[in-house]
């Protein structure tokens, strides 16, 4: 767990994030909230159910010693019977214990729900945020750069509305990819097909963009970008590149035409130049990779640069004590979405644990004939901030969004339904719950409840509310912690943290506009969260 600050113009953060690697902690199920089962619902009761039996000192379950860990073609293939990849760290759990038939049909009635918002309330339009893409050349030049990408990596339709990329024959490329003069030796766009055909995966999302300098029919255009890919090694490992290029371009409008003159490529980090570097530190396996293979793909995870320069720390207006235990991190600017809601169960009602229902934006088939692919993030951020003038608290979760998802020009926005459905809904399943605490489960029902049986229900979430944004750059020191982001020992720590950073080592933390208080974190490194291209979060 993680708590941050941030300063002025450089946010320090604080972050307290979860480090235990007891296999019990998965922190995958999705809340309840209005007693509605959430589309993340279906991978969430497989991931419960397989840590608990892996807690089980059960010697039926002994299976995993009988398969070598190389053995991977065995250890995913589906007989029928067994869960593809449980045979690793989760025994040899039979799909009746963890294969729900009636969840994983409700995926595909979840994916059939049309939204009844209006279409500027049910999706969100990349180019036209400006915060993201400040003008006018900025706009066009990322737009159409994004669009030639597509048409590469995912053979996307043309669009005449935007303007059409194309790269100047003499053109100059300076960047610290390789190149190889059979896929065109100076042409990016080129470079970029050819290594297509070298990973097992390729997406490339321009983030943001903002002119520089301009002329009358040239400017020079700074775009961020995200590059993800999959390491063809047995394990397949999700690796992500963050960065800037420097664009110079010729606009033509008359002929809704850019023309690429150069390109300046810089990674993110204190090595921009390194991208040896910046890719080995991704492919070891990790732990929680290892725990879930079979079941989900590696993850991709948020990069947090520890080794930071001299203009990353000269803003923060402080200096690391060498017996300071915090780390320091820098977080380059990543595409999110942030679901929020104010909470009045307070601490014991754990809202805090899980992603709300009104995050998701589609449900994701992951196991029988028809799954999906999916790219699992990692790790989750949680915030918890008083609201002035009322009861409860602010949660708002942060999930950073993958190339492959953020390379579409429009994203869609969940599904936010309030009122009088919701107290149908509620109704209807009080009593339910109320039947079925009084019977024995069924045989495909989870074992798993959110709540003790002898407690009362909690009360509904206000203030639903989610939308995409540009994380700025952040500073960030985090503490380690083997635990969840509501839990009492959460107040010591965060009490120790601002010490440290603040009262020992004078750096500034960034204050919540509407409290004024120190802002905190919570980083869930246990937790994944899901995406598919044609959906988003699931």
């Amino acid at each position: 767990m993680a708590c941050s600050f941030i300063s002025a113009s450089l946010p320090l953060v604080l972050l307290l994030a979860t480090l235990s690697s007891k296999c019990w902690s998965l922190q995958i199920p999705t809340a309840r909230h209005g007693h509605r089962i959430s589309p993340g619902h279906i991978r969430s009761s497989v991931m419960r159910q397989m840590s608990s039996n892996n807690d089980g000192d059960d010697p039926s379950t002994d299976s995993s010693t009988k398969v070598k860990f190389f053995e991977l073609d065995d250890a995913f293939e589906d007989d029928g019977e067994n869960v593809v990849g449980t045979k690793f760290f989760g025994g040899n759990t039979i799909k009746e214990e963890l294969y729900i038939p009636e969840e994983e049909e409700m995926a595909l009635e979840l994916q059939k729900v049309k939204p009844k918002q209006t279409k500027e309330d049910s999706e969100y339009n990349r180019f036209q945020d400006a915060n993201a893409f400040g003008d006018d050349l900025a706009r066009r030049a990322g737009e159409a750069l994004q669009l030639a990408i597509n048409k590469i990596l995912y053979d996307d339709s043309t669009d005449d509305s935007v303007a059409t990329w194309k790269e100047n024959p003499s053109i100059v490329w300076e960047t610290a990819f390789p190149k190889t003069n059979n896929a065109g030796g100076n042409s990016p766009l080129m470079e970029m097909k050819a290594s297509k055909d070298f990973y097992n995966k390729l997406d490339v999302a321009i983030l943001s963009a903002k002119t520089i300098e301009s002329t009358a029919d040239t400017g020079v255009v700074e775009v961020r970008w995200d590059v993800g890919a999959v390491w063809p090694n047995p394990w397949e490992s999700r690796v992500l590149l963050t960065g800037t290029s420097l664009l110079t371009v010729r606009d033509d409008k008359d002929n809704n035409i850019i023309t690429l003159l150069k390109q300046v490529d810089k990674l993110d980090g204190n090595k921009p130049s390194d991208i040896v570097g910046s890719l080995t530190s991704q492919l070891s396996p990790r732990f929680w990779d290892v725990y879930h293979i079979g079941m989900s793909p590696s993850a991709e995870r948020d990069p947090r640069l520890t080794t930071l320069s001299p203009s990353q720390l000269s803003t923060s207006r402080g200096n690391k004590g060498l017996l300071s235990s915090y780390t320091l991190s820098h977080l380059p600017p990543r595409l999110v979405t942030e679901p929020s809601l104010v909470d009045t169960n307070g601490r014991f009602g754990r809202t805090a644990q899980a992603l709300p229902n009104h995050g998701f934006t589609t449900a994701i088939k992951t196991m029988g004939p028809n799954k999906e692919e999916f790219v699992p993030v990692s790790p989750i951020e949680v915030s918890i901030s008083k609201v002035e003038g009322q009861d409860g608290s602010l949660i708002k979760w942060t999930v950073p969004v993958p190339p492959e998802f953020a390379s579409k020009a429009v994203l869609p926005l969940p599904v936010i339904e309030e009122g009088e459905d919701d107290e149908e809904d509620t109704t209807s399943n009080d009593d339910a719950l109320a039947t079925s605490s009084a019977n024995t489960p069924s045989k495909t029902s989870s074992p798993y409840s959110s709540r003790r049986p002898n407690t009362p229900a909690p009360e509904d979430p206000q203030s639903l509310k989610c939308n995409y944004s540009l994380r700025p750059p952040r500073l960030v020191a985090t503490l380690p912690y083997a635990g969840n982001p509501q839990d009492e020992e959460v107040t010591e720590l965060r009490r120790q943290l601002y010490q440290q950073v603040v009262e020992n080592d004078g750096f500034k933390p960034k204050l919540d506009p509407e409290t004024k208080r120190p802002v905190f974190f919570f980083w869930m490194n246990d937790a994944k969260a899901c995406f598919t291209r044609a959906g988003g979060l699931g």
